[in-house]
């Protein structure tokens, strides 16, 4: 099946359309000025480049220097890749709106954050699959952009909660606490796929375990923003951690179903090569990756309660 220039690039934005609507979407009490996120979308997608000429010189500087495979590796996916990337999204919320007026929600630190970052996501993913085509996107609308997004929901937590800490050496540690954290999950995000092993599969549990931990900070930020109806989560207990594990397990198991359908929907080559040998049958498969993520939904789900 042959997707062209236009229908790839509308694939490319797609899941950046549904992550911006969604984030902010749980912006309960006080939306955002949509000039304003469209100017940080903007300067994400700007340093963009920046980024692209920082990892190329530092890629081209240091591909001789380090001989070990490993090490290389280590290093390009937290060095060149994560702290570049992670540290231009850092300033741009840092420089263009944490000290802005419309910064008057702990929520907001999330927010802008998200938003620069999947500026900076719409512009690579284009780039990525206008080479890759439709098997590049299926994965990246899957896991890159979404990882994207998470990684600046971190960062922008702990933004928010420094943006209102009284103390200012307390406020550092947030946002330098946000930034690590940014860069640590980016860099092992890419360490994992770089590995082109089976290492590889982590990425999505770690995306999902990254994705119910914003979950509940958000919670607790709108708990802080005095958001209707918003309550403080329970701790977690050793059961949840096991309950949740085995969620997560199921999870996986639908979304690599998911990623097989569409491989072999839309007739990419590499899924017909997969395929091959096999008798898949789509309908039994939806079914299966249907019952999966129920599963998973139903071991994963927070039950609301009030505080006292």
């Amino acid at each position: 099946m042959y997707f062209g220039p236009i229908a790839l690039i509308v694939l490319s934005l797609a899941p950046v359309v549904f992550l911006l609507w969604y984030f902010n979407r749980l912006d309960k009490k006080q939306k955002e000025s949509k000039r304003f996120l469209w100017s940080i979308f903007l300067w994400g997608i700007l340093v963009t480049f920046v980024a692209g000429a920082v990892e190329y010189f530092l890629d081209l500087t240091f591909a001789d220097l380090i001989t070990d495979p490993l090490v290389y590796l280590t290093v390009s996916a937290f060095i060149f890749v994560a702290t570049t990337e992670e540290g231009l999204k850092y300033w741009v919320v840092k420089k263009k709106a944490y000290d802005h007026p419309a910064f008057n929600e702990y929520y907001d630190g999330v927010i802008y954050a998200v938003v620069a970052s999947l500026g900076f996501a719409a512009l690579e993913n284009i780039f990525y699959i206008l080479e890759g085509g439709i098997y590049v996107a299926i994965i990246r609308a899957l896991l890159a952009v979404p990882a994207h997004a998470l990684f600046g929901a971190i960062m922008g937590y702990n933004i928010g909660m420094a943006r209102f800490e009284k103390d200012k050496h307390e406020s550092g540690k947030l946002l330098r606490k946000g930034l690590f954290l940014a860069i640590f999950f980016h860099g092992l995000y890419d360490f994992l796929l770089l590995t082109s092993s089976g290492l590889a599969l982590f990425v999505i549990p770690i995306l999902l375990g990254m994705f119910l931990y914003i979950k509940r900070k958000i919670k607790h930020l709108h708990f802080l923003d005095g958001v209707e109806g918003a309550y403080l989560p329970k701790k977690w207990t050793i059961w949840t951690y096991i309950k949740v594990g085995i969620g997560m397990i199921f999870f996986t198991i639908g979304l690599l179903t998911i990623f097989s359908i569409s491989l072999y929907l839309v007739q990419d080559p590499l899924g017909q090569g997969l395929f091959t040998d096999i008798d898949f049958n789509v309908p039994s498969s939806s079914i299966f990756a249907a019952i999966t993520w129920l599963i998973a939904f139903g071991l994963m789900r927070e039950k609301k309660h009030i505080n006292n």
